[in-house]
């Protein structure tokens, strides 16, 4: 099992829920194990009973100056890893938010480390594609379009705690 799948696990394991087709991954090359925690993993992030809040807890980036609208991918590579690492994504979701709208060179190199993107724009445009996709009757483009889903709802998570951060890093605490 991967390192982020026990974290995963750890963090999800007091989460009860009945499992829910429309989370079922489609081959996505996971392990039995590995593909229900994932489905797990995502029904968490499409439950609306729990606030985003808890579902960042230990999540201790200051992110009082990330603007998902305007960041690059080197941030959303660090953001990816934290998630990663204390279980809040799995790491297919992760595959999704580090790595977009990376452009390489012949050489494999990425490009456009530190050119600003717009997370939720790359988001639409992949989801757009993967729903076409699902409408022409392709059974692997509907695990995908979860895990798009996922994503999105990590990224609006992400971009509330920013605002709340920012609000908060406006106050003057030194009277």
């Amino acid at each position: 099992m991967l390192y982020s799948f026990d974290a995963v696990q750890a963090r999800l394991e007091d989460y009860v829920y009945v499992p829910d087709k429309n989370f079922k991954l489609t081959s996505n090359g996971f392990p039995s194990m590995e593909a229900s925690l994932a489905q797990k993993s995502r029904q968490y992030w499409a439950d609306k009973s729990i606030p985003n809040e808890v579902k960042l807890d230990g999540l201790d980036f200051d992110l009082s100056e990330f603007d998902p609208e305007n960041t690059t991918t080197r941030e959303l590579m660090a953001l990816r890893n934290a998630l990663e690492d204390l279980g809040i994504i799995d790491p297919d979701v992760g595959g999704i938010i580090g790595p977009m709208n990376c452009d390489f060179n012949a050489a494999g190199h990425q490009t456009n480390f530190g050119k600003k993107i717009d997370a939720f724009a790359y988001l639409r445009l992949v989801l757009d594609d993967t729903k076409k996709y699902v409408e022409d009757g392709h059974g692997f483009a509907k695990g995908v379009l979860v895990s798009m889903n996922t994503a999105l709802a990590v990224m609006l998570a992400l971009k509330e705690r920013a605002a709340e951060a920012k609000a908060n890093s406006l106050i003057d605490t030194r009277v």
